[in-house]
């Protein structure tokens, strides 16, 4: 049965190994410590979120199809799950994504329709949920998504003595399900802001770039800016060139990752929580692959 088959799920989702970076930046030194989420069942930090949603079902024994909008991580999780689940999965996703992103979906068996942008992910969704019975997932405002998420905060809260998490915002489950734990046990939160699209400090999109997984171009229902301390602009150059230097001492972190780890670097605090949200295997095809150091990334020294 799907119930007992979800269960099982349980055991390969979530408990993720956390790991100790110190650095030094601008004369001071700082840990930081990161919970490396590329450990769950499809290698991302969505597998915690995907679980959750799933769990409604009797929702989806009725419709026995899922049906998303993603920029790659919930689609290949869902993708995944849904192959052991034994139940159909479309996947709605722009174009712009990497290669690998589209290749995992496909390989998982699930039916990939690649999109102009996320406006006509969503449009083309909608649609197609209209005329098939699919449960669609809605990771931006599924506040399953988020709740899945709150057992990240505890698992932080339990293993390290941080004073700062730092999360990026793509459908704002980490930040407001992991956050808001935090936020409740006195940590100061803080939010990554892709600099050329600046959609959490405009309230709008400005523009496109290439921090796969954050900012999808809207405002997430489940974003929760009272819980925000402070958010920090991070451009794709300085989140590349993080990536590749954490890679170049062994720590394969994507993008997104990078750019979480720059906004621990360049916060206030000295004791920082974070999370590196999958590996750098689906950034093959991407700049990640191009070795880009930036000014600012090469004041970092990594103390490890």
């Amino acid at each position: 049965m799907i119930k007992d088959k979800i269960e099982y799920l349980s055991h390969f989702i979530g408990n993720t190994p956390l790991i100790k970076i110190s650095v030094k930046y601008a004369g001071t030194i700082k840990d930081i410590f990161v919970k490396c989420e590329w450990y769950n069942f499809s290698g991302s930090v969505k597998d915690r979120a995907s679980l959750g949603m799933l769990k409604n079902y009797t929702k989806i024994e009725n419709c026995r199809e899922l049906c998303e909008v993603t920029s790659g991580n919930m689609g290949i999780s869902l993708s995944a799950l849904g192959a052991y689940l034994d139940i159909k999965v479309t996947i709605f996703m722009p174009k712009s994504m990497s290669e690998e992103r589209k290749k995992l979906i496909s390989l998982y068996g699930a039916t990939l329709i690649l999109c102009d942008d996320f406006a006509d992910c969503f449009e083309k969704a909608e649609k197609y949920v209209s005329e098939h019975n699919a449960f669609y997932c809605r990771q931006f405002e599924n506040r399953d998504n988020m709740l899945a998420q709150k057992a990240l905060g505890y698992e932080i809260l339990s293993e390290c003595n941080a004073k700062c998490f730092v999360s990026g915002v793509g459908t704002s489950g980490t930040l407001s399900g992991a956050g808001g734990v935090l936020k409740e046990n006195g940590y100061k939160i803080v939010a990554i802001d892709p600099a050329s699209s600046s959609l959490l400090t405009l309230g709008y999109s400005n523009g496109k770039h290439k921090i796969q997984g954050l900012s999808d171009g809207i405002m997430p229902k489940l974003y929760n800016k009272n819980l925000v301390d402070q958010i920090i602009p991070i451009t794709d150059e300085d989140a590349i060139a993080m990536a590749q230097k954490l890679n170049a001492i062994g720590i394969p972190c994507g993008i997104s990752g990078g750019a979480n780890f720059l906004g621990a670097v360049l916060c206030d605090e000295k004791s920082v929580a974070t999370i590196f949200p999958d590996d750098n295997k689906k950034y093959l095809s991407t700049d990640l692959a191009k070795k880009s150091p930036t000014a600012l990334v090469d004041q970092i020294e990594i103390l490890i």
